[in-house]
């Protein structure tokens, strides 16, 4: 039971960095946290999840419009999450950490319909 609850962790915890890692870079939540990006993550290299990372530490800082973004992003990657999770332990089980994106799109033939639609939507949101 504990292994099983690990692994779903570790699932979660990879379709997450999946949506955080293009998180700051999708076109609502950068345009509503410009502002905050250039005044607390200015110099952070985008890529790799650094500038969400960034304004998650400088949470306390952000202004409304940026918080708001953010929580948007959110609650999607939680859909992309839910849908996603038995394609990622089909797939992608034995995938390097990080490299979730990489197997989800190599195997993007193969996934349920229902990972289908919230990916799509997710970069339709971008």
């Amino acid at each position: 039971m504990k292994t099983m609850l690990t692994t779903i962790g570790t699932t979660a915890a990879a379709i997450a960095m999946l949506c955080l890692s293009t998180m700051a870079t999708a076109q609502g939540a950068q345009q509503a946290c410009a502002a905050d990006i250039n005044a607390y993550c200015k110099g952070v290299p985008q890529g790799g999840g650094a500038i969400a990372k960034c304004l998650r530490e400088n949470q306390q800082r952000l202004s409304p419009g940026c918080k708001q973004g953010m929580a948007g992003m959110a609650s999607m990657m939680k859909e992309v999450v839910g849908a996603c999770e038995d394609d990622m332990h089909r797939f992608c089980a034995g995938a390097a950490p990080g490299t979730a994106k990489e197997c989800l799109r190599a195997n993007f033939r193969e996934l349920s319909m229902g990972c289908k639609r919230e990916l799509f939507e997710a970069k339709k949101a971008m």
